[in-house]
């Protein structure tokens, strides 16, 4: 299995939580692929991609320079995922963290998900300012109901930026934020590319029943 396909099904732009959603945005302790399977996953064959096994999604332990942070299950059956990334910026502490959630929910698009979800998101910052909000799309599936947010805002006294996504896929809805310090947002919005050029080429399956 290449690394591409290997990440691909985080597809769940998944795109992030909701309380542990955006979690903290600082560098956590190194918690990297740990042992523990949590409830709603497997082990793909190697031993370090997790699967999702209600959706098929796939979470590798690394990719392109992030790593897989500590993954929990809100939900015993495995319709309520959280897992994150992160990846250092510059020769510094600075970090890149991106939080991903894939939910089942009925009956919600897009853009009310991204509504509950949007205080929440910014409460994990001082002084907080919306930059830009509105439908978006997925360029390899441009039919999904997909809505995004831009902030700034002031962690430890320094500015930083972050965003919201969310999507419908209809059985599965997915939200994703990412965070970083605003002197590192070249370099940032590059790796985030990166990621999510491979987020994008899949989609969540619904589970059989």
């Amino acid at each position: 299995m290449t690394t591409s396909s290997a990440l691909s099904p985080l597809a769940a732009l998944g795109l992030l939580l909701a309380s542990p959603a955006l979690a903290s945005v600082q560098a956590p302790a190194v918690e990297t692929a740990p042992a523990e399977i949590p409830d709603g996953f497997i082990l793909a064959q190697g031993g370090t991609t997790l699967v999702h096994v209600a959706s098929g999604l796939r979470f590798p332990a690394e990719f392109a320079g992030f790593k897989r942070l500590r993954e929990r299950a809100f939900d015993p059956s495995g319709e309520y995922i959280a897992i994150g990334y992160d990846r250092p910026l510059g020769s510094g502490s600075d970090r890149i963290v991106v939080r991903i959630a894939v939910v089942h929910i009925d009956d919600m698009s897009a853009h009310d998900h991204f509504a509950i979800m949007r205080q929440r998101t910014m409460s994990h910052f001082s002084a907080p300012t919306l930059l830009s909000e509105g439908p978006t799309k997925i360029p390899t599936q441009p039919r999904l109901n997909a809505y995004r947010g831009t902030f700034s805002g002031l962690r430890d006294g320094q500015p930083w930026h972050f965003s919201l996504t969310t999507v419908d896929y209809g059985y599965w809805s997915g939200r994703m934020t990412a965070a970083y310090p605003e002197s590192q947002a070249a370099e940032a919005e590059k790796h985030l590319g990166t990621l999510l050029a491979e987020v994008r080429l899949q989609r969540p399956k619904a589970p059989k029943r």
